[in-house]
């Protein structure tokens, strides 16, 4: 009786769908862990996803700013879910302060470390977190603002 690995099974569907939608680099780890890279001209869009032992899919978004983007059932949700993030990015490289957003999102992504680093190396208990966070709240509302004006693409 043949013995079928179903996480390489699962893997080499996706794979196959990944291509179609112009992925030009996967790379599997061991069975359970997948790297895709995508172009879009000279943008680099790479993700990554683990199938765990619930056959769930975790998938981030790696390059060109580290972002969780959650769990999914299949490999069809996967494949539709990174598709329209592509399609998004393709627009959203269109504008003329696309850089300038990429370079915001890398701060936000080197801030968060900082905090980390923060909280888990130093005596906080003398730091006002109230104060951090009314910071953090100025700078949600001006997203919150910012949404409502453009239209959503």
């Amino acid at each position: 009786m043949k013995i079928i690995d179903t996480y390489s099974t699962k893997g080499d569907s996706i794979e196959i769908l990944l291509r179609q939608i112009g992925a030009t680099k996967i790379t599997r780890v061991k069975g359970y862990l997948y790297f895709i890279k995508f172009k879009i001209d000279d943008l680099d869009i790479t993700y990554t996803y683990n199938i765990n032992h619930k056959n769930q899919y975790f998938l981030q978004r790696i390059e060109p700013y580290p972002l969780a983007k959650g769990i999914f059932t299949n490999e069809i949700e996967i494949v539709s879910f990174i598709k329209k993030d592509l399609i998004k990015f393709k627009k959203a490289k269109q504008l003329k302060n696309f850089d300038k957003f990429l370079e915001l999102n890398n701060s936000i992504t080197s801030l968060t470390a900082d905090v980390e680093h923060l909280f888990l190396n130093y005596d906080i208990s003398d730091i006002n977190i109230d104060d951090l966070e009314k910071f953090l709240d100025i700078f949600a509302n001006k997203i919150k603002e910012y949404k409502k004006t453009p239209s959503e693409k």
